[in-house]
């Protein structure tokens, strides 16, 4: 399936394999505009979607579009420090705790699982995006994530799907 469309707006850049994942990394000035709102997903190194999140949607619904930025929430997660990022506290909890209980071995040190929850995510995962530079971006992505979480196109993101039975 190549034609992935919500409510009239064409998001195969999400999906399409035909569009390259971008490894957290990377550089996300040299992918992601300055300003507007984005919503994105991602991947594994198996290509198996994981999670769909939004960014750039400001301190409120009336943030002045110039103001929106869509490269804090990626740099968060591109960071792997967990204290206020769901997805960073998912790719710990899935992730990383399981294989500290496989090794058999853990010495805590201050820090040390945000630096291997940030070696996970650079060294195993990826997103795409697609980005919305208009002054009702912020609802745009809202309602794309909300559809995509709830298995719009017959998948749901492993860690952040929304049970809907």
């Amino acid at each position: 399936m190549t034609n992935y469309i919500i409510d009239g707006h064409d998001i195969s850049r999400l999906f399409d394999e035909k569009y390259p994942t971008i490894k957290f990394s990377e550089n996300l000035k040299d992918h992601i505009p300055s300003y507007g709102s984005i919503v994105y997903t991602i991947w594994n190194n198996k290509e198996e979607f994981i999670y769909v999140g939004i960014g750039g949607v400001g301190q409120s619904p009336n943030t002045p579009l110039e103001k929106r930025n869509p490269r804090s929430r990626i740099k968060q997660h591109q960071d792997g420090r967990r204290s206020g990022d769901q997805f960073n506290v998912y790719v710990h909890d899935f992730f990383i705790i399981p294989e500290i209980v496989n090794s058999g071995k853990y010495e805590p040190v201050k820090g040390d699982l945000d630096k291997l929850t940030q070696k996970y995510i650079h060294e195993n995962l990826s997103y795409r995006f697609c980005c919305f530079q208009t002054e009702d971006s912020i609802q745009i992505v809202r309602k794309i994530e909300t559809k995509i979480k709830n298995g719009h196109f017959g998948m749901k993101p492993f860690l952040n799907g929304e049970d809907t039975d």
